[in-house]
C-alpha cells in the first residue's frame, strides 16, 4: 500500500499536514529485554498490577489505575509495531522529525498484526492505547546503555483519528503516538531481534514461549530452565502446579514457530541425574528442567548436555 493511499484513508475533515510513516515494509522487531521478561498481562481482564519480577539481577514492576488496566500482551502488538516502524524508517534515513513520534494508519497495523474478534476497531485500538499511556513501568533493565530511576510508559501520548459514519459509528483512519524515551532507546539499540510472522496468531502462552526461546537462543541449538523460573519469566500468576497443568496441552499443540519445547518429567530427571552420580531426594516441581530446541537442528539426546539458562544469558 502506497503512503498515498494511505493518505486517502484519513479522515479528511482533520487535513492533518503530517507525513505517513506506515506502511511497514520490514520484519517486526523488539528489543531482546522485551522478549526475556514478562511485562505484559496474559489476560483481558483488567489488572492494576503484574507480579513483581526480581531474580536478583533484574527487578521489575507494572501497575496501572484500576479503571485503565495493565498494558496486555494483545496491546504489546501495537508496541511492536510501532517500535519496527520507527527502526525502519531511522535506518533508511527517514525518521520522524520528532524522536520517537509516528503516524500511520490502522490499516497498516493490522495487515501486520492481525485483526481481533468483538467490538469496534475505534474501542479496541483506543483501549489498548489507553493502556499502553496508563501502565507504568519501574525496572533496573537497560535500554541502548541508558536506564532510569523512576517509572515509564510504553507511550507518553497519542491521538486517534476517525469519521463518523452513517450509523454513528465511528470508523478509525490513522492514529499518532509517541513512543516513551526507554522505548524508543529499545528501538534505537543494538538488540533487537526479528520475529516470526506466525507470532501474532499464537495464544498468549505459545508468545511467551516464542519470545523466550528466540531470546536465549543467540548461537547454541538448545537450552533448559527450571520450571518455576519459566513461570516467572512467562509472566503467569498460577500457581506452579496450576502452571505445569496448563503448560501440557500447550506443549502438545506444537505450535510455537521454528522451536520445540517439552517439560523434562520426574522419572527422566531423577534416571539422568543419578547417571551422573547426584544423591536426589525428593524432586520438586519447581526444578523440572524445561528444555527448548530449535526445531531445525533437532532436539538433543539429553537435555543435560543443553546449557541451563538462569538470567538472561544467549547460548
Amino acid at each position: 500500500m502506497t503512503q498515498t493511499t494511505n493518505a486517502e484513508l484519513l479522515d479528511r475533515p482533520l487535513q492533518l499536514a503530517l507525513r505517513l510513516d506506515s506502511p511497514l515494509t520490514g520484519d517486526v522487531q523488539n528489543d531482546r529485554h522485551m522478549m526475556v521478561y514478562s511485562l505484559f498481562g496474559l489476560s483481558k481482564d483488567k489488572a492494576e498490577s503484574l507480579p513483581t519480577y526480581d531474580d536478583g539481577k533484574v527487578r521489575i514492576e507494572v501497575r496501572a489505575p484500576k479503571n485503565v488496566g495493565v498494558a496486555t500482551i494483545w496491546d504489546k502488538a501495537v508496541l511492536l509495531y510501532a517500535i519496527s516502524l520507527l527502526r525502519e524508517k531511522m535506518d533508511s534515513g527517514k525518521g520522524p522529525s520528532k524522536l520517537g513520534e509516528l503516524h500511520f494508519t490502522t490499516s497498516d497495523l493490522q495487515r501486520i498484526v492481525g485483526k481481533t474478534a468483538g467490538g469496534s476497531a475505534y474501542d479496541k485500538i483506543e483501549g489498548a492505547l489507553e493502556r499502553l499511556q496508563g501502565t507504568q513501568i519501574k525496572t533496573n533493565l537497560e535500554t541502548g546503555g541508558e536506564g532510569e530511576s523512576g517509572a515509564f510508559s510504553w507511550i507518553s501520548d497519542y491521538k486517534l483519528l476517525y469519521q463518523r459514519k452513517k450509523d454513528g459509528e465511528r470508523a478509525v483512519r490513522g492514529l499518532k503516538l509517541t513512543l516513551s524515551g526507554w522505548v524508543t532507546r529499545a528501538a534505537l539499540g543494538h538488540n533487537l531481534l526479528s520475529y516470526d510472522d506466525q507470532y501474532f496468531a499464537l495464544k498468549p502462552v505459545e508468545k511467551r514461549l516464542y519470545e523466550i526461546a528466540r531470546a536465549h537462543l543467540a548461537r547454541g541449538h538448545a537450552f533448559w530452565m527450571a520450571l518455576e523460573p519459566l513461570r516467572k519469566r512467562v509472566g503467569s500468576d498460577n500457581d506452579l502446579r496450576k502452571f505445569k497443568n496448563a503448560l501440557g496441552p500447550v506443549l502438545a499443540a506444537d505450535r510455537i514457530p521454528g522451536y520445540g519445547v517439552r517439560i523434562v518429567e520426574t522419572a527422566e530427571y531423577k534416571e539422568t541425574m543419578k547417571a551422573r552420580g547426584a544423591v536426589l531426594g525428593r524432586v520438586l516441581n519447581a526444578d523440572l528442567p524445561v528444555l527448548f530446541w530449535k526445531k531445525d537442528q533437532g532436539q538433543p539426546e539429553n537435555w543435560i548436555d543443553a546449557p541451563k539458562v538462569e538470567y538472561d544469558e544467549t547460548v
